[in-house]
């Protein structure tokens, strides 16, 4: 996918909105970020979990640069709070964990 800077940065910010508002179900009950249902993919193999495709194709395009770029995502801090879970940076509003096999665990904070 080749972005250009002015889409990746709307895209981006698109993301970032979406990520704030999808946190929680109604009632305050995390619904997938809470780590109880872990969902991995295995982006080498474009191999990803069903509620993967249940998102808006922004957010899939999120998750797949994303994983794609730590080198730069890594840089960039999170600005919508989620620090408090544990995140560093913008990359880890999207991935929780890259495991020796290849495949990638998804943070789904993102998922609506």
């Amino acid at each position: 996918m080749d972005l250009s800077r002015r889409g990746l940065l709307i895209a981006a910010g698109g993301a970032l909105i979406t990520a704030c508002a999808a946190g929680a179900a109604p009632g305050g009950t995390a619904r997938f970020g809470d780590g109880l249902l872990p969902l991995y993919a295995r982006p080498d193999r474009d191999e990803w979990p069903d509620q993967f495709y249940e998102l808006s194709a922004d957010t899939q395009a999120m998750y797949r640069y994303a994983v794609a770029n730590k080198p730069v995502l890594q840089y960039i801090p999170c600005f919508c709070g989620c620090v408090n879970g544990g995140h560093g940076s913008n990359y880890d509003c999207y991935v929780r964990a890259v495991l020796p096999d290849g495949r990638v665990q998804l943070d789904t904070m993102s998922f609506g």
